[in-house]
């Protein structure tokens, strides 16, 4: 049954960290959790990453590194906002609008020998780019995870600066091949064999959100999690429905393709923003509603549509992007979007940043059977390290 948070908090007394030494994922000497523990922090593992081409679009891997053999790689301080511009619409971008986002990576650094790790796939937003996400990746990696996220070229950061937008499902094939690569690359090379592909997990944002939702549909994916998601509804359910000039469908539309369109069979977690004026919340509601057990649902108290991604904090720092309107190589829209979640009044970055990376991480270890319990996903415990920051917290076992 659902469980509203005051309800929860009622019947759980607060659970104590765990003190005991705790390993991450992967390989036979992973330890299963029985305690709550704060999976905000940091994990046991250095961090790897490394890029890697399909086609004509780039994906960007973060993977948990060998500790003893980090001074074979490169090590990685930060990377530039500027990246998700072509070189020639970089020269446009304000000076002042380049943050150099901070990441603790070794790239190319040797993969730890201490697994298969599970996998996580992840889907960037409408108007984003893969390497936007970057902080909350190398987190679930240094959890133990192999993450990547590829460059969705028909609705990413320059598709929309060029007016070069192309609505359809080429975003959910772009997971697929994703993950077919990383099957090939675990039967040779640097990665031979530590990847765990009966653990494998679809996680998006926004647009990417119903990539992952749609991608969870396909018998590979174990898992899926929406971040502020949009409706997970497949063409061949949508098609019959007339849309607006610019595709999108009316409330009453997604209403009625929800009732005909039975959802994937498999656990599930959404996370969603009080404030979000890209993706209502009321529409979440809608999805979390249809979804089967079990699943689960918080909402960031005061957060909004962008909140998932690393640039949101230097939007706030900056003063948001409104300001910059036609002063930029992209659309206003576009430029609200981006600064939805990321301003002042917003809910803090850095404890929004805390609290996604401390879900997420507590679910996938939950659903994947590394954790015994679910001990760190208890209501109770998770308001306890993050007090006045959910809005509501339900789950259906």
């Amino acid at each position: 049954m659902r469980r509203p948070l005051a309800v929860i908090i009622a019947l759980f007394a607060v659970v104590a960290l765990g003190t005991g030494a705790l390993t991450a994922c992967g390989g036979s000497s992973s330890k299963a959790s029985s305690k709550a523990v704060d999976y905000s922090k940091p994990g046991p593992y250095p961090v790897g990453t490394t890029t890697f081409m399909l086609g004509d679009r780039i994906v960007y891997m973060f993977y948990p590194a060998d500790k003893d053999r980090l001074s074979e790689g490169t090590p990685v301080s930060s990377y530039s906002s500027a990246d998700a511009f072509p070189p020639a619409l970089r020269a446009a971008v304000p000076k002042e609008l380049i943050q150099n986002v901070p990441l603790d990576a070794t790239k190319d650094a040797p993969i730890a020998t201490d697994g298969p790790f599970p996998v996580v796939i992840h889907s960037h937003g409408f108007g984003g780019y893969p390497e936007f996400t970057s902080q909350h990746l190398a987190h679930l990696a240094s959890w133990g995870f192999v993450t990547a996220a590829p460059d969705h070229l028909e609705r990413d950061l320059a598709a929309n600066s060029l007016g070069r937008v192309k609505r359809g499902e080429t975003d959910v094939q772009d997971l697929r091949n994703t993950l077919a690569k990383l099957k090939s690359d675990n039967q040779s090379g640097p990665f031979t064999g530590s990847m765990d592909f009966d653990q494998v997990a679809a996680e998006g944002h926004s647009a990417g959100g119903a990539a992952a939702g749609k991608f969870a549909y396909d018998p590979e994916v174990t898992t899926f999690i929406g971040q502020a998601p949009g409706a997970p509804l497949l063409a061949s359910t949508t098609s019959a429905l007339a849309t607006s000039a610019d595709g999108q469908l009316t409330a009453d539309q997604i209403t009625a393709a929800y009732a005909a369109q039975s959802p994937p069979d498999k656990p599930s977690m959404l996370l969603a923003g009080e404030v979000d004026g890209v993706i209502p919340l009321a529409s979440i509601t809608t999805e979390y509603d249809w979804l089967k057990a079990p699943k689960r649902f918080l909402v960031l108290k005061g957060a909004g549509h962008n909140a998932f991604t690393d640039i949101c904090k230097p939007i706030r720092e900056g003063g948001g992007l409104m300001q910059y309107s036609g002063k930029l190589p992209a659309p206003d829209n576009l430029l609200r979007l981006g600064e939805d979640g990321c301003m002042p009044t917003n809910l803090d970055t850095d404890t929004g940043y805390a609290l996604i990376n401390h879900m997420t991480v507590a679910q996938l270890r939950h659903v994947f059977g590394i954790d015994s319990s679910d001990a760190s996903l208890a209501p109770s415990y998770v308001e306890s390290l993050f007090p006045d920051a959910i809005a509501r917290y339900d789950f259906v076992d």
